[in-house]
């Protein structure tokens, strides 16, 4: 009998998957130097028929305390130099641990792929020299190997990396339908981090049978950019199999903040909570009659017709359904191969990212309320003894900034907890008051690390949605801006607890003194850019620009409030815009100079556009009696740019001898562009030392610190070294999805939340941020004090010889360390004016 035409086709294709599988019939080991790193193995006398599918295990532990970075670098006969080698960073706990690393997705910086049978080196060690990590073994392995009558493809570029045990599908392939573009993100595996856009779909062809399809539609995006679609369908052979359709708020709600409400805490599995659900699979089961398979791709925009990967398969016979009924999603057992594939992602992804070792909450048999200091972080927290104390209430001075803490313990469920807090009340006086509580997600502690940790880092405004689980300490913080006409004295008031008929309370006094703390006299804030999803839900240009306009609102009147004093604003691109948003945050009271962080380099790399864009601008602010703007030149330049930089700088300052030119240094390397500034913001790569601010102002540049390890220290610290002002990177910057820590090539960076006047939200290092203001506030008075009382003099030479002088030493300090700084010189302001009032009352 005469073969159909799909049986030819169908077993071309087996075939072709065939010749993707790994090289390796089993492992082969690697030559150990020892038991510990460093380790490095020649490869140029000794090769192995390694291949793309294969993958390089490493197994040791981890015999310090701390966390360790391991570097993995891998060399070819092409390399020269750190752009022409691999170099892979894992931080590893402490512990026994299992690296995983795909040999397809080992690419250069240059980019370009390892030449996998040319490797001459590897290198295995740790970043720092004096922490040694303990190596059991090291070897080669064959990767993911799929059952014969699978088709598994994945879609990207020519130069991607592929999934082990898929076919690569690329531009130019002909079972591909329209003119797709390809698109690599920096995160994902090798499966979801590429794909085809704009992809009208797939010819295949395939036998008949039950099959169990399984398609990767998520593009992950990139940076502050989700891909967006809001209506998508799928068809096989004509046929709809899968289909989605939102509302701009409903994607909103349920893809951009999906992580959202999933807490971390009791269960922090960074699998079930990040990773499972990255690539947006999708699973069908359906029955083919045989012959053409068409997938079908339908969407209103190119992102709409995304594929990363695509996975068919047999279907398990349990999943057999009656002919014409609708087919499952989902279907539960999956077939053989699609656990195969599932199962390697999560091994991929919980290798790369491990959770850090965290002190784990065991349930309690009772209700607790118990208060903490406000630095104190939740996990491991201890009650603070000042607060438990009913007898030693709490010190403010008129318009300070109070931060009072507290942890529920609870030993039950219970999604309606009833919390009531009584505002601490003097007479017929209550002080205003607004509670936020904690949530637990995974973070990425360091920006461009490996590690996750769980952390109520984020806090939620008001009660609504305030829930109690068992081992989840739940934190409440209770912000509380003191007036500055309060009439002094003590105020009482309370936090009460209702849960499962269970009642638990805490008193609270706050003692007001008859003073006011002087403003701050330096700028410290936050760099701030608008929510990026309005320029994406809104085709209305006008529309976008009102809703940028009000939610920059909402947050410099959040940050007001919260008597943040520096700012570099979210400034539009065009003139007025620019205009308008500098008087308004100049409205708010916030001190100049704003530092422009963004015009410049959104004007173009051009001198002359800048420089005219630029001029145009400053004509402007003078026109209109707006102060100066701080221009942010540069922002962390490669030394090989510094010419140009130089070039821009004197340009500027040729044209308005008044300019304020502003600049980011985390190199000692760009010290010659010191002369080109009035404004150096300095970071500890450049150097953070009392010597080295010295150093920029005897350059003649303003010194400023940013992105400092520790928010609270740009009090005391910043006060000590001084340097005369600090900005934080950064209030509002998600990489792609803002709850999803491994999605891009850093971090989230959410002090103000993914989302301004629609859900109040703030991270607790921002309630740090503001107390770090108010120890400079309180050094500030101590120090007019010191000018005519002794003691005041006495307790402010004790404090320059207590704080350190080197960013190094500051930042081992503990964040609770800096706030018990401040205790001394508020006991002290209350003893003198205890003192003042006794003499005023003296006969």
């Amino acid at each position: 009998m005469r073969k159909p035409r799909w049986a030819t086709a169908i077993i071309l294709l087996f075939a072709s998957h065939l010749c993707a599988e790994s090289r390796l019939n089993q492992p082969v080991s690697l030559p150990l130097k020892g038991s510990h790193t460093p380790q490095q193995v020649s490869l140029i006398n000794d090769p192995v028929p390694i291949g793309s599918d294969d993958e390089l295990v490493i197994e040791g532990d981890n015999p310090s305390p701390l966390s360790t970075t391991l570097i993995l670098r891998v060399d070819d006969t092409a390399s020269v130099g750190y752009g022409s080698r691999v170099n892979l960073e894992r931080i590893i706990p402490p512990g026994p641990f299992t690296l995983r690393f795909a040999l397809s997705e080992w690419r250069t910086n240059q980019p370009r792929a390892l030449a996998l049978d040319k490797l001459t080196d590897l290198y295995l060690f740790t970043a720092d020299t004096t922490s040694a990590m303990t190596i059991k073994k090291w070897y080669w392995t064959a990767g993911l190997t799929l059952p014969s009558d699978t088709i598994a493809l994945d879609l990207g570029p020519a130069d991607a990396p592929r999934f082990s045990g898929f076919d690569a599908v690329t531009p130019g392939d002909p079972r591909l339908i329209g003119h797709p573009t390809p698109i690599l993100r920096p995160s994902g595996d090798a499966l979801i981090r590429d794909g085809l856009r704009n992809l009208d779909g797939l010819n295949l062809a395939v036998p008949p049978g039950r099959y169990e399809l399984t398609l990767w539609l998520d593009d992950p995006g990139e940076w502050e950019y989700v891909p967006h679609p809001l209506e998508r369908t799928v068809l096989i052979n004509g046929e709809p199999i899968w289909a989605e359709q939102w509302q701009p708020q409903q994607w909103l709600k349920h893809r951009y903040l999906a992580g959202q409400m999933r807490e971390a805490l009791p269960n922090p599995d960074p699998w079930q909570l990040l990773g499972a659900s990255q690539g947006g699979p999708v699973t069908i089961t359906l029955t083919h009659a045989g012959g053409p398979f068409n997938v079908q791709l339908i969407g209103h925009s190119p992102e709409a017709k995304f594929l990363a990967g695509l996975l068919l398969t047999p279907a398990p016979k349990s999943t057999a359904q009656p002919r014409g009924a609708v087919p499952k999603t989902e279907p539960s057992p999956h077939s053989n191969a699609t656990l195969l594939v599932r199962a390697k992602q999560q091994q991929l992804f919980t290798e790369k990212w491990a959770l850090a070792p965290y002190k784990a909450i065991p349930a309690t048999s009772s209700l607790g309320l118990r208060p903490i200091a406000s630095s104190q972080p939740t996990l491991g927290s201890t009650i603070n003894s000042s607060l438990s104390d009913q007898q030693s209430p709490i010190i403010a001075a008129r318009g300070s900034q109070l931060l009072l803490t507290f942890v529920i313990d609870s030993p039950w469920d219970d999604p309606t907890p009833l919390l009531v807090i009584q505002p601490p009340t003097r007479e017929d006086k209550s002080l205003p008051l607004t509670p936020y509580y904690g949530q637990w997600h995974l973070t990425r502690p360091q920006a461009s690390g490996t590690l996750l940790t769980p952390s109520d880092q984020e806090l939620v405004e008001g009660l609504a949605g305030l829930t109690l689980q068992p081992s989840v300490p739940r934190r409440i913080v209770l912000h509380l801006p003191i007036p500055n006409d309060a009439p002094a004295g003590i105020y009482q008031g309370s936090i009460q607890l209702l849960s499962k008929h269970q009642l638990v309370q805490q008193p609270v006094q706050i003692e007001i003194l008859p003073l006011r703390l002087p403003a701050s006299l330096k700028p410290i804030g936050i760099y701030l850019e608008a929510p990026p999803y309005f320029n994406w839900l809104n085709q209305d240009t006008a529309q976008a620009s009102q809703q940028i306009e009000a939610a920059n609102r909402c947050d410099l009147t959040r940050l007001a409030q919260l008597g943040i004093t520096g700012l570099s604003p979210a400034l539009p691109q065009d003139d007025a815009g620019i205009r308008n948003a500098i008087s308004e945050a100049m409205g708010f009271g916030f001190q100049p100079p704003l530092l422009a962080y963004t015009p410049l380099k959104r004007w173009g790399t051009d001198l002359a556009t800048q420089l005219t864009a630029w001029q145009r601008q400053q004509a402007a602010l003078k026109k209109n009696a707006l102060p100066p703007l701080a221009w942010s030149l540069f922002d962390e330049p490669e030394l090989a740019s510094l010419p140009s930089i130089i070039n821009l700088a004197q340009e500027m300052k040729r044209r308005d001898p008044l300019v304020i030119r502003a600049g980011h240094f985390n190199h000692p390397d760009q010290a010659p562009l010191l002369a080109e500034v009035e404004i150096a913001l300095i970071n500890t790569g450049f150097g953070a030392d009392k010597s080295d601010v010295i150093r920029v102002r005897n350059a003649g540049a303003q010194p400023w610190f940013y992105n400092l390890g520790s928010p609270r220290a740009a009090g005391f610290y910043l006060w000590q070294s001084g340097a005369q002002g600090y900005l934080q990177w950064h209030g509002r910057m998600p990489t792609a999805k803002p709850y999803d820590p491994t999605d891009g090539r850093e971090s989230d960076f959410l002090w103000l939340g993914p989302q301004a006047c629609e859900a109040h939200r703030l991270s607790q290092d921002l309630l740090m941020l503001q107390q770090a203001i108010e120890d400079l506030r309180w050094l500030q008075w101590l120090e007019d004090a010191a000018r005519y009382q002794v003691d005041a003099a006495l307790l402010l030479r004790d404090l320059r010889r207590q704080i350190p002088t080197r960013w190094h030493d500051a930042e081992q300090q503990s964040p609770y360390a800096w706030e018990a700084l401040r205790q001394p010189i508020e006991q002290l302001a209350k003893r003198l004016k205890t003192l003042q009032t006794e003499a005023n009352l003296s006969p």
